[in-house]
């Protein structure tokens, strides 16, 4: 695996390809990250200094290296210990807040999840409503990947960018929303650009993209490990303010959760100083589901594609970052799920790469889903009952 070095311009000026170890993370809702060890010469240390810009071969992303360590190890070999976070991280070094305009009014803003997040991103880096030194280099508008096929919810919020930065405030909207966001390099084009997403349906329950089917039948999926966890799952939020309060449900919970099935989140919402009435609850009610949806059950699959896989991770090829796709078991249960990372690793045992998938949906046999689309129905094998 080549890891290239940019120039000022965000062109690639160097390669690398002689080093220990790479592990290159790129996710959907976060920024990456990297750690690179390399041999600690008088080149490599003045090539990998602090702020540098990384790219691999078939990726749009940026790394920036921010820790450089220069140690020796257990075998007295004189190493380079650099690591950093993806370009995204420069979100957490801009403020969305309107008081720095000397405004006494919050900076509020409504409209579909995706056009709120797109909002922040463009009147703090793009026009510097600000601070016109917040605008970020080489933006431009418009995005490099193909048109997203998986729907965006239409259902308005109301975002209060109480003293947060960009990063948490299109963070806290896109993982309310099932979103994802990327700042990407396209190309030796000094071009940066921008996109809020939902990622392409890739799963046999449509047909208007190849579909990507992860299953041991298929042998594109070894050494797989799946992680469900209920640890921090909270179904009911109550959220107070200064000038009242609201009780707030997760999906699929009401005044009826009780016993066992109660799970309790205290939110305090201070920076909420409406007064008492309709604008306030619905602000209450924003927070509240914003904070639900950072402690809901946790259900991944990670596995890692054999180098045959016919699946290929990328801009243009198989499958990417918020894309839909399918993992069956060996006892026919399919899961829809997320591809929410997607993991480099290049050492002494070669190139490997490892996606992350999140639960999106799980298909019993015998459910609507489970059908097989292209069959005709009077066909179909079983007894469907609705999902």
């Amino acid at each position: 695996m080549d890891v290239f070095i940019l120039d000022s311009l965000l062109r690639r000026e160097t390669v690398l390809d002689r080093f220990e170890s790479m592990i290159w993370t790129e996710r959907y809702s976060a920024w990456g990250d990297f750690q690179l060890v390399i041999h600690s010469t008088i080149e490599s240390r003045s090539l990998l200094t602090s702020g540098t810009h990384l790219t691999i071969r078939d990726s749009t992303r940026v790394m920036v290296v921010e820790t450089v360590i220069n140690q020796d190890d257990s075998e007295g070999r004189h190493l380079l210990n650099v690591s950093g976070r993806s370009l995204e991280a420069i979100l957490e070094d801009r403020i969305a807040h309107w008081r720095l305009l000397n405004s006494s009014d919050p900076w509020d803003n409504t409209g579909t999840p995706y056009t709120v997040a797109n909002w922040i991103f463009t009147s703090v880096c793009v026009d510097g409503r600000l601070k016109a030194a917040d605008k970020i280099p080489f933006y431009k508008t418009g995005s490099i990947y193909p048109p997203d096929t998986i729907s965006k919810t239409d259902v308005p919020i109301t975002h209060n960018s109480a003293f947060k930065t960009v990063y948490e405030s299109i963070k806290e909207i896109c993982e309310a929303a099932g979103l994802g966001f990327r700042l990407v390099r396209n190309g030796d084009k000094s071009e940066l650009r921008f996109d809020i997403y939902s990622g392409i349906d890739r799963t046999s329950t449509q047909a208007t993209s190849p579909t990507v089917i992860f299953s041991p039948d298929h042998e594109n999926l070894t050494n797989v490990s799946e992680l469900n966890s209920s640890e921090k799952y909270k179904n009911v939020a109550y959220v107070f303010a200064p000038n009242g309060y609201r009780t707030v449900f997760a999906v699929g919970a009401g005044d009826s959760t009780a016993g066992f099935e109660r799970r309790i989140l205290m939110v305090k919402a201070d920076d909420i100083t409406l007064p008492a009435g309709t604008p306030l609850q619905d602000a209450l009610l924003q927070r509240g589901m914003d904070e639900l949806a950072k402690n809901r059950t946790v259900s991944a699959i990670d596995g890692e594609l054999p180098q045959t896989s016919k699946y290929k991770y990328g801009l243009g090829l198989d499958y990417n970052l918020g894309d839909l796709v399918e993992v069956r078991t060996d006892d026919g249960v399919t899961n829809r799920m997320r591809i929410s990372e997607q993991i480099f690793v290049s050492d002494a045992e070669g190139d490997r790469s490892y996606p992350t998938l999140a639960r999106d949906l799980f298909i019993t046999p015998g459910s609507w889903y489970a059908w097989d689309s292209g069959q005709a129905w009077d066909d179909a094998v079983g007894t469907w009952d609705e999902v």
